[in-house]
């Protein structure tokens, strides 16, 4: 005979309900709460649970405290889902119909709700808990109802260690990528994509945008803990991880944004990548134009070339008869600087020219030219400037002087090879230097080869290679490689070669080679791109006490001796100045910065568009916002016109000279080598 036991209420229906909750639940994921020790918690929760005096807890034998129910409980009885966010157990809304079992459920989803999650469950058994046991007690077969449930098979696996430690891995990925990713980093590299700043970011957008999505929902969440189990398994949470997240990592880190990017690409782009030359984000233009539209100087970003007819008189140091009438003050600006200038100056020998100080030609010979002619070398070329201003006069000022001129060397530079040298930390007061200047991110290796054989480079700097870069981060554009010989210079001839150690841009950027000696400056082009690991050899130069004696350029090098025409006028000849003036930077008593001259010459026409703006001349209040206006720069050009202002520039710390033929006022005509 078979009597089925059934000693404190419906068991069998709260048993039923149980298992049709964990048959529901492991439809989806499932989780666990608590660790080891919960476990044996959660037994005596259970067992504690019962209301007093339904539980005979010493009996012999009873269903719901055998082994078999504790082997249920012990392994699902924390067990939980994430439901919309929210965190159910197994006994979640199991409600018996036997009261004393809903209380129990009650207290068991209780305890099972305060404790942690902890994991993803995983095992490697079928089921835990047994249906029913049957014994034979005093001639009846005895059948007693048990908790039980089955492991459906997507949570089942041969290894759960191993199983459980990949889900924990990727909780702490995607926990860290939430916390120390930043939304403005977030944003910033969508903006890059967005502006195809990026290289190739299209294919990382989905990725930015989902990641950033899932991070919105993780702050609004209620129960973060959860929200990030439920979501560590999303392909998008191991986006900290990607190549796309270290850029974001590096943005989230205070990374400068060119450096950045520039390491993201070192992991991405192929050597020849030529990424657009300026990152900046619409979250930094809109930034930048709130600062220019508080400052109410949108209009003075509108640059055009300046005429004789914006400089007032006071600002300029010299000018040709014929020009006078043009110039902003007219004939009374010119009669009250007569008025205040000194006597016609030194006497100079006609014979050659007299090498003469600036400073001495600007104060004693100057102020009684009646005209000026300057003999314009090829060697001049860098020295072609072009004075700028706004097209708005009554604008606010950009820059750190209290006017609105500024001014451009050709190839729209601020500077000389020599003053890049400078900057760099190399040495220009050497008897004898070869500096190497380059226009992109690629790595150009400087090699000099001394008469008795030793090879300077840069893995043998012999104390004279003093500057090199690009080898490494941060990249510039401008950059430069110095050799400087200060004493013991060996007499014989010199091999120069340049090596394109590590292409990284596709754009047919050749470069420059400048050597100096003597106070003599002399340039030869490369016009090409050198390919990746060539070598062009430059020229072969001759050093005979401690001077260049001769020079022999390479095939592919060029150095003009006849006359060639630039900016309208032809080189290697005298052409007429029309005025003669400072920097901006030093107008109307100012002293910022470093002081230029300017020889503004007659029939000097800048052919091509020009930039107006250059970081070194911003303001203070607007050098937060350089790369915008680096962008800026170079998209508000001034477009040619006839009556521009150019001519050559001399810097005053850079080492330059130039032939001048001076007719003073009495007729006599002095031939000078202005010494800068």
């Amino acid at each position: 005979m078979i009597k089925e036991v059934d000693t404190v209420g419906d068991f069998q229906q709260f048993v039923a309900d149980v298992t049709t909750r964990l048959s529901a639940m492991s439809k989806g994921e499932l989780y666990v709460a608590g660790d080891g020790l919960d476990r044996d918690s959660l037994w005596l929760t259970f067992l504690e649970s019962f209301p007093a005096g339904t539980n005979p807890r010493f009996r012999e034998r009873s269903e719901y405290d055998c082994s078999t129910c504790r082997g249920f409980i012990k392994n699902f009885g924390n067990v939980v889902e994430i439901d919309n966010g929210q965190v159910r157990t197994v006994w979640s809304g199991v409600s018996a119909s036997d009261p004393v079992f809903s209380v129990v459920a009650a207290a068991m989803d209780e305890f099972v709700g305060t404790l942690p999650l902890s994991g993803v469950f995983r095992s490697t058994e079928a089921q835990y808990g047994t249906r029913t046991t049957r014994t034979l007690r005093d001639g009846q077969v005895e059948v007693w109802h048990h908790l039980h449930g089955r492991v459906e098979k997507q949570h089942r696996t041969s290894d759960a260690g191993a199983a459980r430690g990949i889900f924990d891995a990727a909780v702490q990925v995607f926990q860290r990528g939430l916390t120390e990713l930043t939304q403005h980093a977030l944003d910033t590299v969508v903006d890059l994509i967005d502006d195809n700043a990026l290289y190739r970011g299209t294919e990382h957008h989905r990725a930015v945008t989902e990641f950033r999505s899932l991070q919105n929902r993780w702050t609004q969440a209620a129960d973060r803990r959860a929200f990030v189990f439920a979501n560590a398994m999303n392909p998008a949470a191991r986006f900290r991880n990607t190549v796309i997240g270290t850029l974001v990592q590096d943005l989230s880190a205070g990374v400068d944004l060119e450096q950045a990017v520039r390491s993201f690409e070192a992991k991405v782009a192929p050597q020849n990548y030529q990424r657009p030359t300026a990152l900046i984000t619409p979250a930094m233009v809109k930034a930048a134009m709130r600062t220019i539209d508080e400052l109410g100087i949108e209009e003075s970003l509108q640059r055009r070339f300046a005429r004789l007819s914006d400089v007032s008189v006071n600002n300029v140091l010299w000018v040709d008869n014929d020009t006078q009438s043009r110039m902003k003050d007219g004939i009374e600006g010119l009669l009250m600087q007569a008025a205040t200038t000194g006597s016609a100056g030194a006497r100079l020998r006609d014979a050659k020219p007299e090498e003469t100080p600036v400073v001495t030609f600007m104060k004693d010979i100057l102020p009684g030219a009646a005209s000026i002619d300057l003999w314009v070398a090829n060697s001049h070329e860098p020295h072609f400037v072009s004075l700028t201003t706004g097209r708005h006069p009554a604008a606010p000022r950009l820059f750190a002087w209290d006017n609105d001129f500024g001014w451009s060397y050709g190839g729209n530079v601020t500077d000389s090879i020599k003053e890049k040298v400078k900057r760099a930390g190399g040495n220009v007061t050497g008897k004898l230097r070869v500096s190497l200047s380059w226009f992109n991110h690629d790595d150009l290796d400087l090699h000099v080869f001394e008469p008795d054989g030793e090879h300077i480079w840069y893995q043998e700097k012999r104390n004279k290679l003093d500057v090199d870069m690009n080898a490494g981060g941060p990249f510039s554009r401008e950059p430069v490689e110095n050799v400087t010989w200060v004493a013991n210079i060996p007499d014989g001839e010199y091999r120069i070669e340049v090596n394109q150690f590590h292409k990284r841009e596709s754009a047919a950027a050749g470069f420059v080679i400048e050597t100096e000696s003597n106070g003599k400056i002399e340039h030869y082009s490369h016009e090409q791109a050198v390919g990746h690991k060539k070598t062009v050899e430059v020229g072969r130069m001759t050093v005979a006490g401690e001077r260049i004696t001769a020079f022999r350029p390479g095939r592919d090098m060029q150095r003009g001796s006849a006359g060639k025409d630039l900016w309208g006028i032809t080189t290697e000849q005298f052409v007429p100045v029309s005025t003669v003036m400072y920097s901006p930077n030093y107008f109307d008593d100012s002293e910022i910065g470093n002081r230029h001259y300017f020889f503004m010459l007659k029939g000097c026409m800048n052919d091509q568009p020009t930039r107006g703006i250059y970081n070194e001349f911003l303001r203070r209040d607007l050098q937060p916002h350089r790369k915008v206006f680096e962008v800026l720069g170079d998209r508000t050009k001034c477009e040619p016109s006839p009556d521009q202002l150019s001519g050559l520039g001399f810097s005053s710390t850079v080492r330059s000279s130039v032939v001048a033929k001076v007719t003073m006022t009495g007729g006599r005509r002095h031939l000078i080598s202005i010494q800068f």
